[in-house]
Parts: C-alpha cells; structure tokens; sequence
C-alpha cells in the first residue's frame, strides 16, 4: 500500500533547485531572447527619442536676439587717398564689432545664458517693429552716413570746412513715450528751448538736463511739408531709471557735408553695419593723411559714432565688443565717456586686466589719449595750419 509521505519526509531524488529554496524558476532561452529583444526596442526608443529632443533643441526658435563678441579689425586697409600724399603707419586702429545672432535655437539659449560674453535680448527689443533684413538696411545706410561724417569730421579737425549742421534728424519713435504722438521719422529737431540743436550729444544733453515730468518746448522742421513749428512736450522717465528723463527718440544729424578739399579720401566698410565705428574711421583718416604714427605705432582700438561737433556718442555691444578687444591682444580700448559708470565698469570687466579701457567725450578727447601712447598728435595741428595758412 503506498503511504504518502509526512510533512517531515521528503520524496527521494534530487529537487529542483528553484523550488527547493521557494525562489521562482529560471527562464528558458526562449524567455531570456523575450527579454532581450524588450530591452533593445526599449533602449532603440529611448535613443530615438532623446536624439529628436537633441535635434528639436537645435530647430525651435525663441524669441531672443544673442549678442556676441565680433572681430576687431584695422581701419588702415578701408582708407583710400587720392590726389595727395598719404602716409601708412605702423601702428594701428582697430574698429570693433558685433554679432547678432537672431531668433537663437532652446540649446544656443541655454548655452548664452552661462557665457559672460554673451548677452540675451528680446526680439522686440531689438528690432522693433523692423523685421531683420530691414533692420540691416536701417543699419547699412547709418554706416555710409557715418563714413562721410567720419571723413567729414577728420577733413575739419585738419583745417577744412566740411560741415555745416541745422538740426537732427528724428530715425524713429520709442512707444508709450512722448516722442511717438508728436514726432515721426524723417522730423528735424532744431531747436530745445530756443536754443539750436546741431548734434545728437546736444539733443540728449538738453533732456538729460531735465526731470520726468518736465515741458521742453521743440522747433521741429516737419518731413511731411517742411513746414516749422514749436511743439510742447511733457518729459517721461526712462525703464531702468525713474529719475532720468526721456524724450523717445533715435536720431541722427542733418548735416551739409562740402568733401571737395581738393583731394579724395574714401572709406569701404564691406558689409560692416551701424556707425559705431564713427570714431575709429575718424582716427583712421587722420592717421593716413598725416605723417608720422598717430598710435605712438601701437595697436588701438576704438568705438563710438562720431558726431558733427566731433563729441563722441555712446554704442551698443561694447561688453561684446570688449572681448573682441581682449582677444586680439590689444591693449588699448577706446570708449564712449557717454556711457553710464555701470555699463563702462562692465566693459573693463569683460576686457581683462590686459587691456586699459579710456572713456573720451569727443575727439580732442582720444587725441590726446594718442598722445599719451607717444602718438605723433603734433603732425595733425600742423596740418590745420598749412592748411588754413
């Protein structure tokens, strides 16, 4: 008779090792190529799909503008004379730019956002109501503008007289600001208070004298008809300072300019934009048409639009700029005294310790900078009195 076996008896043979310690059976190979084939759609999915994110990174666009350091480049190769003596130098003037890059990809967000370099800045703030190509036009025709002003500038501080300026002219509106009822482009502001306005430094000097809140009567010549009348303007307050008054408005000089001195000095620019490089230009000009360096034959850099009274005006990018500066190894950078402290202590930072940043308020101003290098600053005060003589 078979007897089962007791709790205590245990059937004879050797039992499977999974049910003997209460663990679950191991999976045959049909099983385990189960699992497998799981694990590689599984890790083909999560590749996929992290390399759609990757490329999705590089595709959406934000509405940012980055602003990154440019070139710095000498102006000697611009310049070009003709119908008198010129005279290459060995030291040299840089002019200094900037990139834009616009509509930057989530990555190129991201990455701008650690690089001190870089600056991050709302398309809208940036452009306006512009789109990009018309933006770059706008900039085009400020650089030709500013290249005969340059020239201009540099022919009078030799003795010539090449500039006759009567008002400036209003290039657009800022909204929400007072300017923007009242003015539009192509007015000619030429007059704050009764006093004439020859230069954008002048204009911007006139405001920033004032408080928000404050009435300025305006003598504007209109683009429409020609027609001149005085306008009453309430002040406002600028975005980033409440105590600083502001008018709204982007301008530029209306100036006649007589470039017939006798002999020829022409400036190219390539595709270069803006009239920040007024000043280099100037500088540049100067240099080739007097003997001597005007650098003391060091590398200089400069930046700043260049104004009709020879005052300098403040630019944007030039932290972006300062790095440009830096790593070309110059060791001079010339900037806007018009500039405020905050952003002029930005730009020493971004520049190094291997460069000396030099505020100026016009170009008397970064002569005498020249001179301080050892630059041959004589050769151009003697020229304006051969000249004049």
């Amino acid at each position: 008779m078979n007897i089962p076996p007791t709790i205590d008896e245990q059937p004879t043979g050797p039992p499977a090792i999974g049910a003997a310690r209460g663990l679950p059976m191991t999976p045959g190979p049909g099983a385990v190529g189960a699992q497998r084939r799981l694990m590689k759609i599984s890790l083909g999915i999560f590749l996929v799909t992290l390399s759609l994110g990757i490329a999705a990174g590089f595709v959406l666009r934000t509405d940012y503008v980055a602003f990154v350091p440019g070139s710095s480049r000498d102006t000697e190769p611009f310049v070009t004379v003709q119908g008198i003596e010129d005279y290459p130098s060995e030291g040299e003037v840089h002019l200094t730019t900037v990139r834009v890059r616009d509509r930057v990809s989530l990555w190129g967000y991201l990455w701008y956002q650690v690089d001190d370099d870089a600056e991050l800045v709302t398309r809208e703030a940036v452009f306006g109501d512009l789109t990009r190509d018309q933006n770059r036009e706008l900039n085009l025709e400020r650089m030709a503008s500013s290249k005969d002003l340059a020239i201009a500038v540099a022919l009078s501080q030799l003795g010539y007289d090449t500039i006759v300026a009567d008002g400036v002219f209003v290039l657009e509106t800022v909204d929400n600001t007072p300017a923007r009822e009242l003015l539009e482009g192509g007015d000619v502001i030429v007059a704050v208070d009764g006093v004439t306005i020859q230069s954008s430094n002048q204009l911007v000097e006139a405001i920033s004298g004032r408080s928000p809140g404050d009435s300025i009567d305006l003598t504007v010549e209109r683009r429409t008809d020609g027609a001149v009348e005085t306008i009453t303007v309430v002040l406002t307050s600028r975005d980033d300072d409440d105590a600083k008054a502001f008018l709204g408005v982007a301008t530029s000089e209306r100036v006649d300019l007589d470039l017939d001195v006798g002999f020829d000095v022409a400036l190219g620019s390539d595709n270069i934009g803006g009239p920040s490089a007024g000043l280099a230009f100037t500088l540049a000009v100067l240099d080739q048409l007097t003997p001597g360096e005007l650098t003391g034959g060091q590398r200089v850099a400069a930046t700043g639009t260049i104004q009709v009274d020879g005052s300098v005006g403040a630019v944007g990018g030039v932290e972006q700029k300062a790095a440009a500066v830096r790593s070309e190894g110059i060791s001079v950078f010339i900037v806007p005294n018009a500039l405020n402290e905050a952003e002029i202590a930005r730009v020493r930072e971004r520049a190094g310790d291997d460069v000396e940043v030099i505020p100026v308020d016009d170009l008397d101003g970064a002569l005498h900078v020249l001179a301080g290098l050892g630059g041959d600053v004589d050769a151009v005060a003697e020229f304006a009195a051969s000249s004049t003589s």
